[in-house]
C-alpha cells in the first residue's frame, strides 16, 4: 500500500473499551503514516460529551461493548456529525452484519483479525470525505455567487436589457421600464428607445450601439447619456452592454442599466464646490500676502537652529533691519547677550515639536539699542513660522505702575497706620466707658455689701433680732450674686464666656418660658408667638438663650410705655450673602430668634450704637446698657450673629441667628438630691489667693472631702509627689508664675488621665490648648460644686499613683 508522502495529521475518535486493541489501531494507523490527534471514549455519556466538546475527522468503533453498542454509537455520531466518517473495527465477522451496519450509515466495516486492511480504508474513508466537503462547499459557493449576484442588481438599482438585431426585439425589466418612465404591460421597441434620449445625446448613442453590433471585437459597450421621461424629468443613465455574434452576424445584444441621476448631480455639487474652493484660496492667499505686507507684527520663517528663511516687511519699520540683512543669517545673532541662552533652549523646544504661546526676548534694532519682544511660534517640518510684538512700550509701562503701586503700598501703609491709631483711640475711649459703667455698677454693688456688713457686725452680740440678721446677710448674698451677674454680662460682651453648647429645640424653649415672659412683663404687654412648622435644632447654650429672651423681653417692654405687642418667631434661613456689618452673621444655616415690639422704635443714629457697651437710651439708673452688647457678644461667640430692624414710632425687632445643629435634643442631666461626696475623697486645692482657698477649702470640708492646700502650681506638683491618694486636681486658672494651664499640661504629661477641674472666674482653655476639662464658675454655689466634682471623678475614675506612670 501506498505510503502518503508527508505525514497526514488526523483527529481520531476512537470508541474501544479494550486498552490493547486500542493501542494496535493506533500503531497501525501510524505505521501507515498517519499523525494521530486521539481521543479514547467507551461509553454513551463519554462519547457524547466528547462530540459536543471537540471536532473530529475519523471514528473508529468496536461493535460490541460493555452496557453500549456499536450500532447506538453509530446512530449518536449520524445525528451530532454526519459529515464525519465512521468505521467499524470489530472481532463480529459477517458479510451480512457488516452490510446492514454500512446501510445504516457506516462507512466502512473492518475486522481486526484483518487490520492491515485499516489504512486502506480510513484512506478511502478519508477521501470520501473530502469529496463531500468539497462538493459541499463548491454548491454553497455557487449558491453564495447567485446570491450575491442579484443582491448586487438589487443594490445597485440595475435594470436589465436585451436586444435581438436579427428580428428587432428588445426587453426590459421591471426597472428600466420605471427608468424610462414606461407601464409595466406597454410594448417596447428600438424606437421607444431611441425617442426617450435627449436629443443631444442622441447621435453618440445611435454611434456607438450601431458599432457595438456590426463588429465582433469583444469591446465592451459602456456609454453615459441623459434620458427625458414622459413626465417631462431628465435623468442620467450608464448602461453596460456585450454584444454576442454567430457566424459574423450579432444574434444577441444585452446589458444592465443603471440611473446615475444622484451621483451625477453629486459630481456637479462637487465641482462647483470645487471651483468656489479655489476662488477662496486664491482669495485667502492674497489675503495672507496682504497681512504678510500690512501687518505690524514682525512675521518670519526660520529654520530649527533660527536661520531667516523669510521675513515681512514690518522688520524695516519697527527694528529698521531690511530684507538682505536678515535672510540666510540667526535670529540669536540680534539678540541680546543676556537673553541669548533663554532663546537658544526656547529654539531647542520648538524643533522638538512643542508651540511657544508667549516667549520674551530683547532683540537689537538697526542703531543698536535693544526693543522687547513677545513671541509666538510653531514648528511645522524643518521650518518654524513666527511672530512677534513688539512690547518695548508695555514694558516700560509695567515698569512705571510697579514703581506707582509701590508708592500706593506705601500710602496704604500709611493708613492703616493711621487707622490702626484711630481704632486705638476709640477702643481707649470705649475701655473709658466701660470702666465708668462698670465702677458706677460694682461701686453700687459693693456699698450695698460694706452697709450690711457693718450693720451685721454692730448687731451681733447686742441682740439683735436673727430674722433682721439673716435680712443682712440675704442683702450680701443678693449683692454678690448681681455682681457675678455682671461679671458674666462682661464676659458675654467680650465674647469670653465659658458656653455650654447643647443641640437646643428653640420652639420648646420659648414654650416653656411663656409663663415667666407672662410674669414679667404685666398685662398689659400682649404676647403673640409664631414659630416654625418644622424648625432646624440649635448649638447653643440653653441658659445663655433663656437669658437673651429675657432680656430682649425687658427692653420691648421698657419700649412700650403704654402697653403693646410682644412677638416671639422662629425660622430657618440659609443665607448666602457676607455680611455688611460687623454683628451680622456669616454665611451658612441658621436657626433665628426674633424678638419683635409695637414700642416707639429707634432713629438711624441710635441704631448705629445700639450694641455699643453701656450705650442706653434709658433714664439713670433703669439699665447699665450691656444688654444688646451681651446678646450681640453671645450670638458671635455661639458662630451666629445678630440684625437689628426698627423704624421711629413702629417698633423694633432684634433677630439673633444661632448656628444649625445635627442630632438630636439633649436632655438635662438629673442630678442627685444630696450635696455631699458619696464617699470622703482626697483634693488638692491649689489657689494663689489665701483667702478664696480658705474659703473653699472650708466649704470643701465641710461637704465631707479631705483637702490638701497648695498656694503655687509648684507647690501643687511636689504634694502630688508626696501624696498617693489624690483623687482630684482643683486649681485656679489664673495664677502668678505656674498658671492653672501650665500646672494641667505638667500633672497630664507625667499621670495622664488624672482628673482635672478647674475653678475661675474666666479661663480660655482653647487657647491654652486645654479642651475637655471642665470649669466650675467663681462664684458658685456647693450643689453645682459637688455635682462638677463627682461628675469630673466618675468620667475619669483614675486614681493617682506615687510617681510618673
Amino acid at each position: 500500500m501506498r505510503k502518503p508522502a508527508l505525514p497526514q495529521p488526523i483527529a481520531l475518535l476512537l470508541i474501544e473499551d479494550d486498552a490493547r486493541d486500542a493501542e494496535l489501531l493506533l500503531v497501525e494507523l501510524e505505521r501507515a503514516g498517519y499523525l494521530i490527534d486521539w481521543v479514547l471514549v467507551a461509553g454513551e455519556v463519554d462519547l457524547c460529551a466528547a462530540l459536543a466538546r471537540r471536532d473530529f475527522d475519523l471514528i473508529l468503533s468496536d461493535f460490541l461493548l460493555p452496557g453500549f453498542s456499536g450500532e447506538q454509537a453509530l446512530h449518536i455520531a449520524l445525528e451530532m456529525v454526519p459529515e464525519v466518517p465512521f468505521i467499524f473495527v470489530s472481532g463480529v465477522s459477517g458479510e451480512e452484519h457488516a452490510v446492514n451496519m454500512m446501510r445504516e450509515g457506516a462507512t466502512d466495516y473492518v475486522l481486526k483479525q484483518s487490520l492491515k486492511l485499516l489504512p486502506k480504508a480510513v484512506e478511502r474513508a478519508l477521501l470520501i470525505a473530502n469529496e463531500r466537503t468539497e462538493r459541499r462547499r463548491m454548491a454553497n459557493a455557487l449558491r453564495t455567487s447567485e446570491l450575491n449576484t442579484r443582491l448586487a442588481v438589487e443594490a445597485a438599482q440595475l435594470g436589465m436589457w436585451d436586444y435581438e438585431p436579427q428580428s428587432g426585439t428588445l426587453t426590459w425589466d421591471r426597472r428600466c421600464r420605471a427608468m424610462f418612465g414606461v407601464e409595466p404591460d406597454a410594448e417596447v421597441t428600438l424606437e421607444t428607445f431611441r425617442s426617450a434620449i435627449h436629443p443631444d445625446d442622441l447621435p453618440r448613442i445611435d454611434a456607438l450601439v450601431a458599432e457595438a453590433i456590426s463588429q465582433d471585437n469583444r469591446k465592451a459597450y459602456i456609454a453615459e447619456y441623459r434620458i427625458v421621461t414622459p413626465g417631462g424629468a431628465l435623468h442620467w443613465v450608464v448602461t453596460r452592454g456585450q454584444a454576442f455574434f454567430e457566424q459574423g452576424r450579432c444574434v444577441h445584444f444585452t446589458g444592465v442599466l443603471q440611473d446615475i441621476t444622484e451621483r451625477k448631480q453629486a459630481d456637479q455639487a462637487m465641482h462647483d464646490m470645487n471651483a468656489e474652493l479655489e476662488r477662496r484660496v486664491e482669495e485667502r492667499t492674497r489675503e495672507r500676502d496682504r497681512t504678510w505686507q500690512l501687518s505690524r507684527d514682525l512675521l518670519v520663517v526660520a529654520r530649527h537652529d533660527t536661520q531667516v528663511v523669510a521675513v515681512n516687511p514690518a522688520w524695516l519699520d519697527t527694528l529698521g533691519w531690511r530684507d538682505e540683512d536678515l535672510l540666510g543669517r540667526q535670529l540669536v545673532d540680534f539678540v541680546h547677550p543676556e537673553d541669548y541662552a533663554a532663546t537658544l533652549e526656547e529654539a531647542a523646544r520648538l524643533a522638538s515639536g512643542q508651540v511657544t504661546s508667549r516667549f520674551e526676548n530683547r532683540f537689537r534694532h538697526a542703531d543698536g539699542s535693544y526693543h522687547w519682544l513677545s513671541w509666538a511660534a510653531v514648528p511645522e517640518g524643518e521650518l518654524v513660522y513666527g511672530a512677534g510684538r513688539d512690547i518695548t512700550l508695555q514694558k516700560v509701562a509695567l515698569h512705571e505702575l510697579a514703581y506707582a503701586n509701590r508708592a500706593l503700598l506705601a500710602q496704604i501703609e500709611e493708613r492703616e497706620r493711621v487707622e490702626a491709631t484711630l481704632q486705638q483711640m476709640q477702643r481707649l475711649e470705649a475701655v473709658g466707658q466701660l470702666t465708668a459703667g462698670v465702677a458706677h455698677d460694682f461701686n453700687n454693688l459693693l456699698t450695698v455689701v460694706l452697709s450690711n456688713v457693718s450693720f451685721l457686725g454692730r448687731g451681733i452680740g447686742k441682740g439683735v433680732d436673727t430674722d433682721k440678721l439673716l435680712q443682712y446677710v440675704a442683702r450680701i448674698r443678693e449683692a454678690g450674686e448681681r455682681g457675678a451677674k455682671l461679671t458674666g454680662q462682661l464676659l458675654s460682651f467680650s465674647r469670653r464666656q465659658r458656653l455650654a453648647p447643647q443641640v437646643l429645640d428653640l420652639n420648646a424653649t420659648i414654650q416653656g418660658m411663656l409663663d415667666l415672659l407672662r410674669s414679667t412683663l404685666g398685662g398689659s404687654v400682649l404676647i403673640e408667638i409664631e414659630l416654625a412648622g418644622q424648625p432646624w435644632l440649635a448649638l447653643v447654650d440653653p441658659t445663655q438663650v433663656e437669658l437673651i429672651v429675657l432680656n430682649l423681653a425687658i427692653n420691648a417692654r421698657d419700649a412700650m410705655r403704654s402697653g403693646g405687642t410682644l412677638r416671639l418667631s422662629t425660622a430657618n434661613e440659609t443665607l448666602n450673602q457676607p455680611p455688611l456689618r460687623p454683628e451680622e452673621p456669616e454665611p451658612g444655616e441658621y436657626v433665628v430668634l426674633s424678638v419683635g415690639d409695637s414700642g416707639s422704635g429707634m432713629t438711624p443714629e441710635v441704631m448705629a450704637k445700639a450694641f455699643e457697651p453701656f450705650f442706653t437710651t434709658k433714664e439713670p439708673g433703669k439699665g447699665s446698657g450691656l444688654g444688646l452688647a451681651q446678646v450681640y457678644g453671645f450670638a458671635k461667640q455661639s458662630g451666629g450673629g445678630v440684625r437689628i430692624h426698627s423704624r421711629l414710632g413702629e417698633g423694633t425687632t432684634v433677630s439673633v441667628y444661632l448656628p444649625r445643629a445635627s442630632g438630636e435634643v439633649q436632655r438635662p442631666e438629673a442630678e442627685s438630691p444630696g450635696t455631699g461626696p458619696v464617699t470622703a475623697r482626697t483634693v488638692l486645692l491649689v489657689d494663689d489667693d489665701a483667702a478664696v482657698r480658705e474659703a473653699t477649702s472650708t466649704q470643701l470640708a465641710q461637704l465631707g472631702y479631705q483637702v490638701l492646700e497648695a498656694d503655687s502650681g509648684e507647690a501643687a506638683l511636689t504634694l502630688l509627689e508626696q501624696h498617693s491618694t489624690v483623687e482630684l486636681l482643683l486649681a485656679d486658672f489664673a495664677m502668678p508664675g505656674m498658671n492653672g494651664g501650665e500646672l494641667a499640661r505638667r500633672v497630664r504629661a507625667q499621670w495622664p488621665g488624672f482628673p482635672i477641674l478647674f475653678l475661675s472666674g474666666y479661663a480660655d482653655l482653647q487657647r491654652a490648648d486645654l479642651t475637655g476639662i471642665d470649669v466650675v464658675q467663681k462664684p458658685f454655689h456647693e450643689a453645682e460644686l459637688v455635682r462638677r466634682i463627682e461628675r469630673t471623678l466618675q468620667a475619669r475614675p483614675v486614681a493617682h499613683q506615687e510617681g510618673p506612670q
